[in-house]
């Protein structure tokens, strides 16, 4: 299986992209011949050789040539499906302009239809998405992952005046996307890199298992001396071992919020630990300890999705003695799963379905469920969850 992994240490934009494509072997030419299908003219592109921190990469540049219109995704729209590119060039185009039309309408409160992109509705960055479009169809991957984001931070100039990082579009476009600012005081995720991204990755997380065939490096307009301002693209295949745990399990990032307790009543931590789980907490843990001085204490660990980082440490600092907070992002490989309603002979059950292996079936009760028909038949739990799971067997 042919994928690509994407590792955006240092952000994204649409010309690192392009150029990490480039340096991976999509030629420039054939990315000329193939946008001219595109009914636009006044622009050049160019590829370079740069250095950023002694790495060498390629510095694809797209050079406005004479003035422009402004475009609304309508009009971008018509452009595309006018075009005579590549069917599937042009589908993935569309797609990828659909994203970040969706992320402003939604930002600034107005139909898809009628949004305008300002820097993004300008020729570069169409001429980058289409050129990202093609590089990747090119390169005919089955699948592409990515690395959680680096985004930056500080503020930004747009025709809008002065923006917090990232930008709002693209903070909209970040959603169910494990991200960090990093400490460099810059926009390191654009809209255009976002889109790409929001629309062409199955996956964010660390590098899949796979036979790593090519690297590309892109190059970022700035020259950063914290780190290279570097898009880096791995190209390979995926074992068929690995293809096929794939498809048995899912794969995403959460982050882990933990502190250390040695000064709270100990009932205190039950209304915690339902704060928690209401506000969106995966699994809540508390575990004992052994503090400083030898003090008796709980590490109490939250499993959220990265967006919920915020409101979890709100509700851990308001409702527990905890003066500080530990965060960091953790990989998850999940057995996939779905819930059904099974009738057994003490009545209709909900219980989780888990799928170990291609045609191989775990059923596993909610306690909830068995809670509920325990009291229902004044019988014990285990008495229920015995016979619940005989009628399970013959299901």
């Amino acid at each position: 299986m042919n994928i690509l992994y994407v590792d955006c240490f240092s952000g994204i934009s649409g010309d690192m992209m392009v150029g990490a494509l480039i340096d991976m072997g999509v030629p420039l030419a054939f990315i000329e011949e193939e946008l001219a299908g595109l009914p636009v003219d006044g622009y050049g592109l160019s590829v370079g050789r740069t250095k950023r921190s002694g790495i060498d990469a390629a510095d694809f540049k797209v050079h406005i040539e004479k003035a422009q219109p402004q475009r609304d995704f309508r009009l971008i729209k018509e452009l595309l499906l006018s075009s005579s590119l590549k069917e599937s060039v042009k589908s993935l185009s569309l797609k990828i302009f659909e994203t970040l039309a969706q992320a402003e309408a939604k930002v600034h409160g107005v139909p898809v239809e009628s949004v305008h992109f300002h820097e993004v509705g300008a020729l570069d960055s169409i001429v980058d998405v289409v050129a990202a479009a093609i590089g990747i169809d090119f390169l005919q991957a089955q699948a592409i992952y990515a690395s959680p984001l680096v985004t930056g931070r500080g503020m930004v100039k747009t025709d809008h005046g002065l923006m917090p990082v990232p930008a709002p579009a693209t903070a909209e476009m970040l959603k169910n996307i494990p991200a960090e600012s990093g400490i460099v005081e810059a926009e390191l995720v654009t809209p255009t890199g976002a889109a790409i991204l929001k629309t062409l990755v199955k996956g964010f997380g660390p590098m899949p298992e796979m036979k790593v065939e090519r690297v590309g490096y892109g190059a970022g307009d700035k020259d950063f001396a914290e780190h290279p301002n570097l898009l880096r693209i791995f190209s390979g295949q995926l074992s068929s071992e690995i293809c096929k745990v794939s498809t048995e399990r899912e794969r995403d990032t959460v982050m882990v919020v933990e502190t250390s307790i040695d000064d709270m009543n100990p009932q205190f931590f039950e209304p915690l630990v339902e704060a928690l789980f209401e506000a969106g907490a995966l699994d809540v843990l508390l575990i004992p300890v052994y503090m400083k001085k030898g003090r008796p204490g709980t590490l109490l660990q939250a499993l959220v999705p990265p967006e919920k980082r915020a409101k979890i440490s709100g509700i851990i600092f308001k409702n527990s003695t905890a003066i500080g907070l530990r965060f960091y992002h953790a990989d998850r490989e999940k057995l996939k799963r779905h819930t059904e309603k099974i009738e057994t002979p003490l009545g209709s059950i909900k219980v989780k379905v888990l799928e170990r292996s291609p045609g191989v079936v775990d059923f596993r009760p909610e306690y909830e469920e068995l809670k509920r028909l325990a009291k229902l038949h004044k019988m014990s739990i285990e008495e229920v969850e015995r016979k619940v799971k005989a009628a399970l067997t013959d299901t």
